[in-house]
């Protein structure tokens, strides 16, 4: 057996685990978030939908209803994105030669009405905006927007990009369905809308 040397004795013995690897104190604030954790679960509501976890009601998840006014409720800016950006671009400067600028658009800044006929009912043939004739088509939306939200997408172009025109009201806009209900087919460009300015 090799004895002992003066360097070893200074070592001191490895540690090891006592009876309890876990200190008492941690073993407690375990123990009771594990029961509060059961008594939340079994304490809840199960009848809730999940998807209520925030609390909210059917109520709250629905659309908000549009008030009176400049389109109420509605979000101009996302109906623009959803329906308009692709052709007159986020800018609305439009695409040079096929679809036309919204930004100082005479059309846009015009009688309230005006543009809430051309949005209801869409454009085809030559139009002049700004000087320049675009001959393209635009789409009516009388059949997939409500009178508050293109109230609200007419307010929101009249009032970017350097437009500063009043806001366009829902009721206008209703006042403009039922006087052009007749109304089959898009615009025919300056044709037909020259004389509404």
């Amino acid at each position: 057996m090799n004895p002992i040397s003066e360097q070893e004795k200074r070592e001191h013995a490895e540690p090891h685990e006592q009876a309890m690897s876990i200190p008492f104190p941690i073993f407690i604030v375990v123990a009771v978030m594990i029961v509060f954790g059961i008594f939340y679960i079994l304490a809840g509501d199960l009848s809730t939908p999940s998807e209520y976890g925030d609390q909210r009601t059917m109520k709250d998840l629905m659309p908000k209803v549009a008030a009176k006014g400049a389109g109420g409720a509605v979000d101009g800016a996302a109906a623009y994105s959803a329906r308009c950006v692709a052709c007159h671009q986020a800018n609305g400067a439009g695409l040079p030669g096929v679809f036309p600028p919204l930004a100082g658009s005479e059309w846009v800044t015009g009688k309230d009405d005006l543009i809430a006929r051309i949005v209801l009912h869409g454009v085809q043939g030559a139009l002049t905006v700004k000087g320049t004739v675009y001959n393209g088509a635009m789409p009516p939306f009388k059949d997939q927007l409500n009178d508050a939200e293109i109230a609200a997408v007419a307010t929101y172009v009249r009032r970017q990009w350097g437009n500063a025109a009043p806001p366009v009201t829902s009721e206008v806009v209703a006042a403009a369905r039922a006087a052009t209900a007749s109304q089959a087919a898009p615009w025919n460009g300056d044709a037909d809308l020259a004389a509404m300015k």
